[in-house]
């Protein structure tokens, strides 16, 4: 019994994770953007997304993370969603030179709502003390208003972004 309970569960997860990648990909406006899936070991880049202009490759990038939900924990303020997340991964991004951005995919609606990791720890920069606390997980919160559509203008400067000196409270843009 015990067994198919957590069959049943890896079952229902993978099929989250699934429908999450594919609406993803299927977000970005194929005009602007090239998506490439991560296959092998997962060390917390799922996906690769390149952005095209005026129909050249730029090498202007964003690597993201993929967390799919049924039900997405919104803030009783209702301006973002808290989305529990591993240091491990977090650590991984912040250490990223291109944009790393969380895609948090809410299944049941089709809606992708993404975060961009460094731009959030530059501007609460109390938030590195969390990574060096003895816990696995921090909680983040991914405003309701950052949807992956076809105006992606956000998207498009976060591309453009370069970062040095992560994962630390050194962090910046240039």
């Amino acid at each position: 019994q015990r067994q198919m309970c957590i069959r049943d569960r890896d079952c229902t997860a993978r099929i989250i994770g699934a429908e999450a990648r594919k609406l993803v990909h299927f977000r970005f406006p194929s005009e602007n953007w090239e998506y490439h899936e991560m296959t092998g070991r997962d060390n917390g880049l799922d996906c690769t997304v390149e952005l095209v202009e005026n129909e050249e490759w730029t090498n202007k990038k964003i690597e993201g993370q993929i967390k799919g939900t049924r039900s997405p924990r919104q803030l009783k303020n209702g301006d973002a969603f808290a989305l529990e997340m591993e240091i491990k991964t977090i650590r991984y991004g912040l250490g990223s030179s291109c944009a790393f951005v969380i895609f948090y995919v809410d299944v049941e609606e089709e809606t992708v709502y993404y975060l961009p990791l460094q731009d959030y720890f530059i501007s609460k920069p109390e938030l590195f003390d969390k990574l060096d606390n003895n816990k696995s997980q921090i909680t983040v919160h991914v405003p309701c208003d950052n949807i992956v559509c076809e105006n992606d203008f956000d998207l498009q400067q976060i591309a453009k972004s370069i970062y040095i000196d992560g994962p630390s409270r050194k962090l910046r843009k240039v």
